[in-house]
């Protein structure tokens, strides 16, 4: 999506996200450094990574698929950053935090800052102003090393054009797949490899501890779902609040056209000839709008996407572009309108949020978290001496309180365990002797994600193996599947010699395009880079193996270059830049993991679905 905040907003993008209610990596930084020695699946110096931070950094994803693997990566790196910000005593000044914060719109009315808005925002993402500040300039300086080494790159002319020739190789490519499975009739496996494999994978086939238990948990969402507010309440914060109740947000698309900050005034009019000639395909067929925009809009995060921006809020968009889009009725199309980065064609598509009722109801949740706020502290006192004075029930506390007491299903101890009860704290509570020896409630356990929990067991089963002759056959499988797939890439290579020798010839099939940044459906990431380092004396091979155990040989059978370059130039070195920035974030990372000692708990992740790429860094 085009950059659409104003000026300091890449410093904040952080702060931004957090507004639009998707709170993302970067403010994960809060969930580090809990106490205790196990759980963590990763620790950084001094500092520890738990796997609910990865579980919530997924959550809070805005619904992208990740590997859990990637992820972990990212909040890895992006602690090293901070370590080395402390060791350095980097730090921002006041007036750079002063100005951030300033600049956020959601934060603003008329263009101004709004001490009200921003008050308003404390009181219900966070408990304190020093809390939202401190992640603040972690961010900031974040976003400054990151901008440092995306403005690091420096390359001659020549070695650009290279770089983008090689970008606009496309090699035609076959396949021929070795199934591993047309070995398994080969493959005996005895009952030795089967007690071998079984001993030496003893985890795997080990039963944890497992408990049931009743439980109160209080947080500021579930108190707030028991208060109640007046119509009073409601009119008395209007008053204070005018603003408060403004909850519209609109769904739109639109076409941009690009003018560079420093173009003439004459490459300005052209652009502006260019958009008003689409400007008027779109009034004669607006049907054709999310085509036109595939077409002409020079917006990459959204060109694709027909121009959809999905649905924003107030504050969010360059006044220009917000005042026209929030004038719009739905279904209209805008004239052009002009703001810091081009020339833009709107489309309201949908709006939401604008009735009355919804305008109450945002206003009652805005009252019923700052009330739970307020009474939580309190409430979390009283559960505290309920449960220790009446050790032996909840029902006391729960009937006090007005809370309902739940029941869990079999909880697992370790890293089995999910959701709620995979918190380390809690886990270390659950399982202590208090609980299961002494069948007393636990202590309140602050889960560090603003929510508290008690707990007492109900029934108790300890740690079992599972019988060898139970998981037998499973052991059989991952034994026929491992030498299976030995069996195939042994075969493989010594096919791949003979086809580089001109001594075989084999039915090659599923021919494709490749580029060497494109992704294929059916080609791994990594076979793709063995296909372009394949000699260009057609036809050629290379083989790897792949994910399922299969080995894959690959037959290359010519070689295209798009000499049509000049459109795609600006476009070719963004991504040049992008991947120097990449490796020179890299190395530095690289060598902050030689300073601050990064251990791993990886058989602590679950569902790891693969390696990532170590650059990233969560922001």
């Amino acid at each position: 999506m085009f950059n659409v905040v104003e000026k300091h907003q890449k410093m904040v993008k952080g702060i931004m996200i957090v507004i639009a209610g998707t709170f993302v990596v970067w403010g994960i930084s809060g969930y580090f450094g809990m106490s205790g020695d196990d759980g963590y699946v990763a620790k950084v110096g001094s500092s520890k990574i738990y796997s609910q931070d990865i579980d919530r950094a997924m959550d809070q994803s805005q619904g992208q698929s990740q590997d859990k693997m990637q992820v972990l990566f990212g909040l890895i790196n992006r602690q090293l950053l901070l370590n080395s910000f402390d060791d350095h005593h980097l730090s921002v000044t006041t007036t750079q935090l002063q100005d951030a914060i300033a600049a956020i719109p959601a934060f603003q009315t008329d263009g101004k800052f709004d001490l009200n808005k921003y008050q308003d925002f404390l009181k219900q993402r966070y408990t304190t102003s020093a809390k939202f500040e401190q992640d603040m300039q972690q961010q900031i300086l974040i976003n400054q090393e990151l901008d440092f080494f995306k403005n690091s790159y420096f390359t001659s002319q020549t070695f650009q054009d290279k770089f983008a020739s090689l970008l606009s190789r496309e090699r035609n490519v076959s396949r021929y797949v070795i199934d591993p499975k047309q070995f398994y009739a080969k493959i005996n496996i005895s009952e030795s490899d089967i007690a071998a494999y079984y001993q030496q994978n003893i985890a795997k086939y080990t039963i944890p501890d497992q408990v049931k238990l009743q439980y109160i948990q209080l947080s500021a969402d579930n108190v707030a779902k028991m208060i109640t507010v007046s119509d009073a309440d409601v009119s008395q914060y209007l008053q204070d609040h005018p603003n408060a109740s403004n909850n519209e947000q609109i769904d739109v698309s639109h076409i941009l056209f690009t003018v560079a900050p420093d173009a003439t005034a004459a490459q300005k009019a052209q652009v502006k000839a260019q958009a008003e000639k689409v400007l008027a395909q779109v009034k004669a067929n607006p049907a054709d709008f999310a085509k036109l925009a595939k077409q002409y809009s020079q917006d990459p995060g959204s060109a694709a996407n027909g121009g959809d921006l999905g649905f924003f809020g107030h504050g969010v968009m360059v006044k220009p572009f917000e005042d026209v889009a929030f004038s719009m009725q739905k279904g209209q199309i805008s004239n052009l309108v002009e703001t810091q980065y081009g020339f833009h064609i709107l489309k309201l598509n949908d709006i939401k949020g604008n009735d009355a009722a919804s305008k109450r109801a945002l206003v009652v949740q805005q009252l019923q978290k700052q009330k739970a706020q307020q009474q939580l502290p309190s409430m979390i006192d009283q559960l505290n001496d309920l449960t220790y004075n009446k050790a032996d029930s909840l029902e006391p506390a729960a009937q006090k309180l007005g809370v309902t007491i739940q029941n869990s299903d079999w909880v697992s101890k370790g890293s089995t365990a999910t959701g709620l009860f995979a918190n380390p704290k809690l886990q270390k509570s659950v399982f202590s002797d208090e609980v299961l020896k002494q069948h007393h409630n636990s202590e309140v356990v602050d889960l560090g994600d603003g929510s508290y929990v008690v707990v007492r067991s109900t029934d108790y089963k300890p740690a079992t193996m599972k019988p060898l002759e139970t998981v037998k056959p499973q052991i059989i499988d991952a034994l026929k599947a491992q030498q299976a797939s030995q069996m195939a890439s042994a075969l493989g290579q010594q096919d791949l010699t003979q086809l580089q020798q001109g001594k075989l010839k084999l039915s090659f099939a599923n021919p494709e395009n490749v580029t060497l940044l494109g992704q294929s459906k059916t080609i791994d990431p990594m076979a793709v880079k063995q296909i372009f380092a394949a000699p260009a004396n057609f036809p050629s091979y290379t083989g790897a193996l792949a994910q399922d155990g299969s080995y894959v040989l690959y037959q290359i059978n010519s070689q295209t270059t798009d000499k049509s370059l000049d459109a795609q130039n600006e476009k070719v070195v963004s991504q040049l830049a992008e991947q120097y920035s990449m490796m020179n974030l890299n190395a530095y990372v690289g060598s902050l993991r030689s300073l601050y000692k990064v251990n791993y708990k990886l058989d602590r992740v679950q569902n790891v679905s693969g390696d990532a790429a170590p650059a990233q860094v969560s922001q």
